[in-house]
Order: structure tokens, then C-alpha cells, then sequence
């Protein structure tokens, strides 16, 4: 066992940050309880299971990284990984300014301050609970592949609950479609992850050189893969990629609350919810993420 420290630019909440990344305590692979963050991370073919916790506050945030199976070697691998899953680095300060001049954002940012911009370990796992959540009737933020994960991946014994790390494209291109279906997990989200997988591991879908495409291109080839859809190749560009100047314009969640808070009205008129957002620029997909997070402390995902 190996511990140490981290300091994230504050102000930086760790209770809603890690909320957007875990379905919840009974999750197998993002697992948040409220205080504790619990993730097996794959880093150059190595299982790494880390713990992280905060010991800080918003203002003087100060988190402790416990890796069960790791070394001080470990540390700076790991430390990037969960820099980028809890954005750490990020200054929030001038999206706080920018929320000034909006009555609603300003509540927000009060509300959910400190929320850094989540994403996930790999492009490939946003796309992966895109397919995941449209095939349950979940939404992306509370959709989970554990139930594949406690089959098939590598998983780890501690404290009583088992955590398992992500389904690897690997791990979904060579099970049987039978052996993939498995509760909540239906036959046809397993053929759709198998496919996906596949174009994975045949080299037809490179993440890494997608990295430089613009994000157009990028909404437009994750639409086209079967079960994504227009919000989740939206909210994978956001979560995976971590582009912010990305607005899920196609949420229905999302342009609900718009319409509700921002043009009092309970009728959706999608232009006005897209003229709502494009006025924050490059931090639009930042403000989607605060509206998730008050629809999550609602309920409402």
C-alpha cells in the first residue's frame, strides 16, 4: 500500500465532482460513497486500485491517494489519470465571472460550487455507457456496465465490496453475445457493445488520432455507431474528450431545465434553448455540467 497527497486548484468541491463520475456506492467500478472515490485504473496493462479521499475544504482542497497495490512509482501515472477524471488544474475562476451576468448561472455556480469538468478515463467508456444507458432507460451520468465488469473484467476484493474495472474493448469483442447479456444488460446492448468494441480492436476507431479532430466531425462519426445516438455521441465528446465548448443540445434533461428556469415555460423550444447556451462560448459544455449536477441533487437523471 502506497499513500500520498494532492493539492487541486481550488475552489474545488470533491463531493460533486466525484458525483458525476459514479452511479453510486453499489457500483462495481465508479464507486463514490459520499466521502470516498474507489476506481481500478488499467495504466500500461497494470490494475492500480486507487482510494481517494478529501481531507481539505472548497478553498484549501487537499485530497489523499491510497493505491492498495501500488508504489511510489505510481504516483505521477496515477496522479495525471485523476487530474483529467476530476479536473484538478482547472481555473474556475473565469467561469465564475462569466456566471455573473446570468441569474440562473450565478445560482448555479453558488449551488455547485467548486464542480470541476469530469471525464472519463477513456473516450471509449463514454461511448460505452452511451449504449449502456439508451439501452436501460437511463440517463449517461447513472448508467453502468458493472454486471459485464463483475463477469469478465479484473476485480478486486477489499473491504468487503468487489470492485472491477472497466469492460475493455477486448474483454466485450471476444465474449459471446450471451455471456455479455447479463442484467441490466440485454442481448441487443450487447451486440451494440460488441460491435463497437470490435471497430476498437480491428484499428477502424482510433481515439488517440481522433483526439485532433474537430468536434463536428467527432459528433457526427459518434452518432453513426449503433445505439450511441445524437446525446450520447454529445455527452462523449463532453465526458470523453472533455470538450468544452460542447452543449448537449439533444438532452432532453437538459434543455427541460432550460426552458424551465431560464424561459419559464414547460414546452421545450429547442432554438431558444441553443441561443441560451451559445452565448457562454468555450464554457457552455461547463454550464451543462452544473445543470447535470442540480438534476442529479434532484432526482431528476
Amino acid at each position: 500500500m502506497h499513500e500520498y497527497r494532492l493539492t487541486p486548484n481550488p475552489p474545488f468541491s470533491f463531493e460533486l465532482t466525484a458525483s458525476l463520475l459514479s452511479p453510486g456506492a453499489s457500483d462495481h467500478i465508479d464507486v463514490f460513497d459520499g466521502k470516498r472515490y474507489t476506481r481500478l485504473l488499467e495504466l500500461d496493462s497494470r490494475m492500480r486500485l486507487a482510494l481517494v479521499s478529501s481531507l481539505g475544504s472548497e478553498q484549501r482542497p487537499e485530497l489523499i491517494i491510497t493505491l492498495m497495490n501500488g508504489s511510489e512509482n505510481d504516483e505521477r501515472p496515477i496522479s495525471r489519470v485523476l487530474n483529467r477524471m476530476l479536473g484538478m488544474d482547472f481555473d474556475l475562476a473565469p467561469f465564475y465571472e462569466m456566471c455573473r451576468s446570468d441569474q440562473q448561472l450565478y445560482g448555479l455556480s453558488r449551488d455547485h460550487y467548486g464542480l470541476k469538468p469530469v471525464q472519463r478515463l477513456r473516450p471509449f467508456e463514454a461511448l460505452a455507457l452511451a449504449i449502456a444507458g439508451g439501452g436501460q432507460g437511463k440517463h449517461y451520468l447513472p448508467a453502468t456496465l458493472s454486471s459485464i465488469a463483475e463477469a469478465h473484467s479484473y476485480n478486486v476484493a477489499y473491504a468487503g465490496h468487489t470492485f472491477c474495472s472497466f469492460p475493455n474493448p477486448t474483454t466485450l469483442s471476444e465474449n459471446k453475445l450471451e455471456e455479455l447479456a447479463r442484467g441490466p444488460v440485454d442481448k441487443t446492448q450487447a451486440r451494440r457493445l460488441s460491435g463497437l468494441a470490435k471497430r476498437i480492436t480491428g484499428g477502424e476507431l482510433d481515439f488517440k488520432s481522433l483526439r485532433r479532430r474537430p468536434t463536428d466531425e467527432l459528433l457526427t462519426l459518434f452518432e453513426s455507431i449503433d445505439g450511441v445516438g445524437e446525446v450520447g455521441a454529445q455527452l462523449t465528446v463532453l465526458c470523453g474528450y472533455g470538450r468544452l465548448d460542447c452543449f448537449p443540445i439533444a438532452d432532453p434533461a437538459l434543455c427541460g431545465w432550460v426552458s424551465r428556469n431560464v424561459h419559464d415555460s414547460d414546452k421545450v423550444n429547442a432554438g431558444k434553448v441553443a441561443a441560451w447556451a451559445e452565448q457562454w462560448g468555450d464554457r457552455r459544455g461547463l454550464v451543462a455540467l452544473y445543470i447535470y449536477s442540480e438534476l442529479l441533487k434532484a432526482g431528476e437523471l
